[in-house]
């Protein structure tokens, strides 16, 4: 009598069993078991990719080729980093990777900066903001979420700085941010026959710019001193970022003018190509140059997508090729 016995028939027990790895079949898509592997290939894909000018494509017959292609392909392409950049500076993910940059920043550096901050004040720290002001009701409300978002994103950059050393990711989360308010700035409220862009309650970027250039100066400092960057306690650092959302935030009528700015430059380029839209707002006065939140908004344009921007001294009539809405 045979020590293990079964009912079920060599046909059900094949079923019952994983698919083999040298199965001819294409994989679908990547399970999150095979994301590592990705992650891998998305290092080594660009140098191992490549064929010398004198050396022919290699036929990819077995199976292990044919899985290790579709995995070089789809860490070329990592959507769900270009979809949740898209996601912040309000472009599409075609047209980001049709601008020709590179990724400017992956989808878990996004998510370690958005979450990296103390939640004690959410439940209720929007409706104070949006109280201590004698604006109406509409109004108030974006002001209130600005001042909010400024405290939650000068929090984040200290943790992340901290915990990593380096201001790299808050500054990039800062040129987005700004790109985001102009991109998306046809997404508003109306109020009293004027129109305000919500995107601009998000765009914390002069905050950020000036925690990073705190940061960085704490972390200069002698390890020794108890005001360096290391030394901070979360409640040190939530009373520092306070303080300076107090002194640095904007005053209530410089935001809702640069939310109404905003709103109405973005519906006048709306039919524009997307190339076009930024570049022309500028030059067409939409958006006043002397004004330094302008200023910041254009260093972001040049940081994240500097093909689309052009100098302040060269006609758009000269700078933009009609045929393919590109910039020469």
């Amino acid at each position: 009598m045979a020590l293990h016995q079964t009912t079920l028939t060599k046909l059900d027990l094949m079923d019952e069993l994983p698919e083999p790895a040298n199965c001819d079949a294409m994989m679908p898509s990547i399970t999150p078991d095979q994301k590592i592997i990705s992650w891998l290939f998305r290092i080594t894909a660009q140098k191992n990719n490549k064929l010398s000018p004198f050396q022919e494509p290699k036929t990819i017959t077995s199976p292990f080729e044919k899985n290790k292609k579709f995995l070089i392909e789809r860490s070329q392409k990592p959507l769900d980093d270009w979809r949740t950049v898209a996601s912040i500076s309000g472009h599409t993910v075609t047209d980001l990777i049709n601008s020709g940059i590179s990724l400017p920043i992956s989808a878990a550096e996004i998510d370690h900066f958005l979450r990296n901050h103390r939640e004690t004040d959410r439940l209720v720290g929007r409706d104070f903001l949006s109280l201590k002001n004698d604006l109406p009701t509409p109004v108030a409300e974006l002001y209130g979420l600005y001042k909010h978002r400024a405290r939650l994103d000068t929090e984040a950059t200290f943790f992340v700085a901290q915990a990593t050393g380096s201001t790299r990711i808050a500054r990039i989360m800062a040129n987005l941010l700004a790109i985001g308010a102009f991109a998306s700035g046809h997404e508003c409220i109306a109020h009293s026959s004027m129109t305000y862009s919500v995107p601009a309650a998000f765009d914390t970027s002069d905050l950020i710019d000036r925690t990073c250039d705190e940061a960085m100066r704490r972390i200069s400092l002698p390890i020794e001193m108890p005001s360096h960057l290391l030394k901070l306690s979360p409640d040190e650092i939530s009373v520092l970022a306070n303080n300076i959302v107090e002194r640095y935030a904007m005053a209530a009528n410089d935001f809702l003018d640069k939310a109404n700015i905003l709103a109405e430059a973005r519906q006048d380029v709306h039919r524009m190509p997307i190339r076009r839209q930024f570049v022309t707002a500028l030059f067409e006065g939409d958006l006043p140059q002397e004004k330094p939140w302008v200023q910041r908004l254009n260093l972001a344009y040049s940081a994240i997508l500097p093909h689309w921007v052009l100098s302040a001294d060269v006609p758009p009539a000269y700078g933009l090729n009609e045929t393919d809405n590109c910039i020469t």
